[in-house]
């Protein structure tokens, strides 16, 4: 088995099922930063309690930021305003969100510029407190 480059690609394909958006952002911050954040826990399967979620700890765990740092939060926004959070990367000068995605049924790596062609708008970029 070859190696990983990169350390987002061993969550490449992780089912949503085990990490919602913002559990697995939880989850990179602590496996691969070793920083705990606390996102308070959504009802399983409920999208909008999800999202309502997400911008409820918005202020209460990170901070915004004018330029994307590696780790940092991605904020988004998806169909039927709903929220959705990520976790920035930059790969060979390239800028991606890492994100579990409902729709996908997994986590995926999106590049930045490509977001609006996944139905989503990027609302901005955050430091986790």
């Amino acid at each position: 088995m070859a190696a990983l480059s990169h350390w987002s690609e061993q969550y490449v394909g992780l089912p949503y099922a085990v990490a919602d958006c913002a559990a697995l952002a939880a989850k990179v911050q602590l496996e691969v930063f070793g920083a705990v954040i606390k996102i308070p826990e959504a009802r399983a399967g409920n999208v909008r309690a999800l999202s309502e979620q997400i911008i409820a700890a918005q202020t209460e765990v990170a901070t915004p930021i004018a330029q994307p740092v590696e780790g940092c939060a991605v904020l988004m926004m998806g169909r039927g305003r709903l929220n959705h959070v990520g976790v920035f990367t930059c790969i060979n000068g390239i800028d991606y969100v890492l994100h579990a995605m409902r729709s996908a049924k997994q986590t995926v790596l999106h590049k930045i510029c490509d977001l609006p062609k996944q139905g989503l708008t990027l609302e901005g970029y955050y430091r986790w407190n």
